[in-house]
């Protein structure tokens, strides 16, 4: 039901409108459709140019959000200290599924003065950081490995285990990623490790699936057989059963071949979170192995 009085606001992307009312002198209120893409272009169209109209927006509000892979939210916190009590801009630490963002956030007359006053702050921040550091706002590491592999020339395939393909899908999901990722191996039983990434059955025998010998050749497999720059491999135990007391839920190796010695590392964890979350996890930290490793070479 419209209230009497209140004008009604069009949406020409979906069929729910919106409205426009005063109840009481000096009181505006305005409604959108709760469907979000059609809500942020009718208050872009409708409720900024009327805000401004009636002299409410005087002052503008920029925001750059520096994003970071390796390093805990209270380690990264206890490094930027300083900043966190900054009035304008201001500087705030978030953290999820193991990232950590630092938000930097300025108020001023317009949007280019904002983005003066975050700049210099913006470039402490990447100072003290350093490698930490891998993007800034829509960045993702996907897309940041993506851009370091153009920008060197160089090609990638992956070999997965516990990530069943999810380490693919995140390369993928980057719109022009065949530049530079051919193509990857889902080695989700030992035989396909032998068999198509020339795992040695000995090794799996003696230090099994999960292991640094396997992980190392993993990825020296896949970059031979795909005949690329880098091979990046992922195997482990994402749970929620299969762990033991030496192996448990959560342990992880990734391994890195390049032009050297194939590299493996070791990750735990943990078998406190979700079978998914360790996967999403374990991706990320071999992408962000070798982001760091394309960034100490070039």
């Amino acid at each position: 039901m419209i209230p009497e009085g209140a004008d009604i606001l069009p949406n020409r992307t979906g069929s729910a409108p919106g409205i426009i009312w005063q109840p009481v002198p000096n009181v505006t209120i305005m409604t959108f459709p709760g469907v979000p893409a059609e809500m942020q272009l009718m208050w872009a169209e409708i409720a900024v140019p009327y805000l401004k109209n009636e002299g409410w927006c005087t002052e503008t509000i920029c925001s750059r959000t520096l994003k970071f892979w390796g390093i805990a939210e209270s380690a990264l916190a206890e490094k930027v200290d300083s900043f966190l009590n900054l009035t304008n801009p201001t500087v705030a630490s978030y953290a999820n599924h193991g990232e950590v963002k630092l938000r930097i956030s300025a108020c001023a007359k317009s949007e280019s003065v904002a983005k003066k006053l975050i700049e210099p702050i913006e470039q402490q921040l990447l100072q003290i950081a350093g490698l930490d550091c891998y993007g800034a706002d829509t960045d993702t590491l996907p897309s940041t490995v993506g851009k370091l592999l153009l920008l060197a020339g160089e090609t990638l395939s992956v070999a997965e285990s516990c990530t069943g393909g999810g380490l693919g899908a995140m390369l993928t999901g980057v719109a022009g990623s065949s530049r530079y990722f051919l193509g990857g191996i889902i080695s989700y039983d030992d035989r396909v490790k032998e068999g198509l990434l020339g795992v040695n059955p000995r090794d799996l025998a003696e230090f099994g699936a999960v292991s640094h010998q396997v992980a190392k050749q993993m990825a020296a497999g896949v970059r031979q057989g795909l005949n690329t720059n880098w091979g990046l491999s992922i195997t482990g135990i994402a749970g929620p059963c299969g762990g033991t007391d030496a192996k448990p839920v959560g342990l992880v190796y990734i391994g890195l071949a390049g032009d050297g010695d194939a590299e493996s590392f070791e990750y735990r964890f943990g078998d406190a979170r979700s079978r998914d979350w360790i996967r999403n996890l374990s991706s990320c930290t071999a992408l962000d192995r070798l982001r760091r490793k394309l960034l100490a070479k070039a």
